[in-house]
């Protein structure tokens, strides 16, 4: 039994047992309908030109609720249970009350199991889920919604500050069998408020694993919200991950992805910014080897004018790994006095190792300020003369300078602990 056809199955034993009148249910529905309409995502088509799902979709992945006892030992070794945190534990998409802390003691903030607690505030949850990360025209986006297993519920009341930053800690165990994870966080930040949210993907086992995961980011006026990715699935790990951060007026938003393991890898990451005086800020670091795919697509919508938005996204890329950089940046007919800035980098260490790389803007309006560019080559000899004219041996000298193209990227990420750990984790990869 392929993918779909599991899919077919585990969406018609929901069915039986979901109550039809439910808004929820129903929404489930349309959405299950849309991916049927749709099918997985082929080389066909244009935002999918490089990415090949069939690897995926001829598999057979199982969604799966059983806990392995040895979760409980890798949760411990992780460096996401060294930080002072909010820690969620998803294993296989499942939320693991045991494996979770909460440090938060301010009542009114609401960090819970989506599958919990959307009953415990419904009002919330009704109006903000599948608002942002839209089902149409997005297949992968409506197989989430139709099958999702769960996922983090963040809501952050007017003018609150959430004391400790909240770790989602999603790990795939493919020990027994092929993993299916549909994981769907919800995140809403309300005036003035601010959070640091840490999602993180970890894996273990030796079969396959699928996730498919959606998060919802709603930021009001004047909210601050710090977002990092940090993605480290070893093994036969697929993923594809969408997120999509709705911006009122005066928020400021960092977001930071860190790929720095995975089969396969697609992040979609749209922002779209419905106020004035809106600051985007996405980074990205993507290390590859042996023969890795990883695949980043941006879009920053620039809605309303006064706005400013800043991309970088590094690569580096070793053996016969592939990566896949498509940036686009809209500028709407009203969005005038736009700043928007865009780039891409990559350094390729081996003649068999490939990258895909295309930037865009697309400009509506006439008083803006807009700037791409992408560069892709070896590393540089001057530095590297430099250094071994030190005395500084070559292999020394490449990794030093490595380590620093791939720091400015790691740097964005505001929790300097996290930060420490993260460069040992890099360092190791290169």
């Amino acid at each position: 039994m392929n993918l779909q056809e599991k899919i077919n199955q585990d969406f018609s034993q929901y069915k039986t047992q979901a109550n039809s009148s439910d808004a929820f249910v129903q929404l489930r529905e349309q959405a299950f309908t849309e991916f049927e309409k749709l099918g997985f995502p082929s080389t066909k088509h244009e935002e999918w030109k490089y990415t090949n799902l069939k690897p995926i979709a001829e598999q057979s992945f199982q969604a799966t609720c059983e806990i392995n006892p040895a979760v409980h030992a890798f949760v411990k070794q992780s460096i996401f249970s060294t930080i002072q945190a909010n820690r969620l534990v998803f294993v296989n998409g499942s939320f693991v009350q045991e494996l979770s802390t909460m440090l938060e003691t301010n009542t009114e903030i609401i960090i819970g199991s989506l599958a919990t607690e959307r009953h415990k505030h419904k009002t919330i949850f009704e109006a903000h889920f599948g608002k942002y990360a839209q089902v149409e025209g997005q297949a992968l986006n409506a197989l989430n919604t139709a099958l999702l297993s769960d996922g983090a519920f963040v809501v952050v009341p007017d003018g609150k500050t959430v004391s400790h930053p909240i770790v989602i800690l999603n790990i795939t165990d493919s020990s027994a069998i092929n993993v299916l994870a549909q994981p769907r966080n919800l995140v809403v930040i309300g005036k003035s408020a601010s959070v640091t949210i840490i999602e993180a993907y970890e894996a273990m086992g030796t079969n396959a694993a699928f996730t498919n995961g959606v998060t919802e980011v709603y930021a009001a006026e004047n909210a601050h919200v710090e977002h990092y990715k940090i993605q480290q699935q070893a093994g036969e790990s697929y993923q594809n991950n969408f997120t999509q951060i709705f911006q009122e007026a005066n928020t400021n938003i960092n977001h930071v992805t860190l790929t720095l393991d995975g089969t396969m890898v697609r992040n979609n990451l749209h922002f779209y910014m419905n106020g004035e005086n809106c600051n985007s800020l996405l980074y990205g670091l993507y290390i590859t080897d042996s023969k890795d795919f990883v695949d980043n697509h941006t879009r920053v919508d620039h809605a309303k004018p006064n706005c400013f938005s800043d991309e970088k996204y590094k690569g580096i890329l070793k053996d016969q790994s592939t990566a896949v950089f498509n940036g686009k940046i809209m500028v709407h007919l009203d969005a005038q006095k736009t700043n928007a800035y865009q780039r891409n980098q990559n350094i390729l260490l081996s003649d068999d190792a490939t990258v895909n790389t295309k930037p865009q803007l697309e400009i509506f309006a006439d008083d803006v300020k807009c700037t791409h560019g992408a560069t892709i080559g070896q590393l540089d000899e001057e530095p590297m003369f430099y250094l071994r004219s030190r005395g500084i041996p070559e292999d020394v000298a490449r990794k030093l300078l490595l380590n620093a193209f791939a720091d400015d990227i790691a740097e964005k990420i505001n929790i300097p602990e996290l930060v420490t750990l993260l460069e040992q984790q890099i360092e190791h990869k290169l």
